[in-house]
């Protein structure tokens, strides 16, 4: 077990020291350092709460789409710890990172008197924790060894999930631009997280099936048909939020857009659109993809992709207003957190005896 461990060893103790050192070149620009990591961080978070969404759903609904990609989806919920202690340096530079606890704010902004109640360190600190404590709750329900998810369980666990997503996705993405709201917010967050953890065990799944070739048609079209459904959701939601925003045309929606559409920051939401909706949208309408275990892998690696971008997108407007400022560190930083949550995800995988 040890000998077979060891890859992940020292793939995680070189993805560590690439993450370090993308912080150590990164002390004149620790707040944009801040930014890349928290969208790296928000994309790991998707991939252990929408596998925990994804096993409790299938818990209610059944379908062997979801028992051949059961056991993808509970590696991914072990990923707790990586992602708990990964917020850490989220929470140690907090005051770097949110406008709204930086000391060059004014003290007697109207916007902001009237959300001191909930946006204050405290507070923030305060959620993180109830919010972890919630998820390690859903995940005990859910990783169970040799148990089957009760119905009960994962009712309630889908409730809280809903919840607690919605409470991050304040603090953690809405939050960085203090002046905007949106009731939209935890519904990006969320159907995001779906789509990851969908396309993350798909690619899985058919790469480490010797079979996938011979894989059955009608599962390799239910692969096919829940990416597309995923897809559209996605969409479906991102689209009704920017709508809603053009028509109502107030100044606590285009705070949020005015950076993301009229900077150089508009490539990249083109650039999502296209290649998270646009692709795999019409791939996906044509059977011959939709039976070819290939085509499905490359979709996945597309979705993948394109929500990593979509989390950038989500967050790093919100700290470079005037444009696009990327640095050097970014892909340390980027492959560094992601690198050692892959390590980890291959050792829960190997661990919980998925082949």
């Amino acid at each position: 077990m040890m000998r077979n461990l060891a890859p992940q060893l020292y793939a995680f103790i070189v993805a560590a020291l690439l993450l370090a050192a993308g912080f150590g070149f990164a002390a004149g620009h620790v707040r944009h350092a801040l930014f890349v990591y928290l969208a790296s961080w928000l994309f790991v978070l998707g991939v252990m709460l929408g596998s925990m969404m994804l096993l409790m759903t299938h818990a209610l609904t059944g379908g062997e789409w979801g028992e051949r990609l059961g056991g993808e989806w509970f590696a991914a919920s072990r990923l707790f710890p990586y992602v708990a202690i990964a917020a850490m340096p989220l929470l140690i530079g907090m005051h770097v990172l949110f406008p709204w606890l930086q000391a060059g704010v004014p003290v007697d902004d109207p916007h902001l008197d009237q959300q001191r109640w909930y946006l204050n360190a405290p507070g923030l600190v305060i959620r993180a924790v109830v919010v972890f404590g919630v998820w390690a709750w859903i995940g005990y329900g859910v990783i169970r060894r040799g148990q089957p998810i009760r119905a009960s369980t994962a009712a309630a666990g889908m409730i809280a999930m809903l919840f607690t997503v919605t409470m991050a996705a304040v603090d953690w993405v809405m939050s960085l631009v203090p002046h905007w709201h949106s009731t939209d917010i935890g519904l990006l967050l969320f159907t995001s997280q779906l789509l990851i953890a969908l396309a993350l065990a798909v690619l899985v799944r058919l790469m480490r099936d010797a079979e996938a070739s011979a894989a059955s048609p009608r599962l390799l079209h239910d692969f096919g048909n829940l990416m597309l459904v995923m897809v559209l959701g996605w969409g479906y939601v991102s689209f009704i939020d920017y709508l809603t925003s053009w028509v109502a045309d107030l100044p606590a929606e285009t705070a949020w857009y005015l950076p993301r559409l009229l900077t150089g920051w508009w490539w990249l939401g083109v650039t999502v659109a296209c290649v998270g909706l646009g692709i795999p949208f019409f791939a996906l309408l044509l059977g011959k993809v939709k039976a070819s275990w290939r085509a499905l892998c490359v979709l996945a690696c597309i979705s993948l992709f394109a929500q990593w971008l979509y989390l950038i997108w989500l967050v790093l407007p919100s700290g470079e207003l005037h444009g696009v400022t990327l640095r050097w560190t970014d892909p340390l930083i980027c492959i560094g957190l992601l690198g050692c949550c892959a390590a980890g995800y291959r050792t829960c995988l190997q661990r919980g005896g998925v082949r």
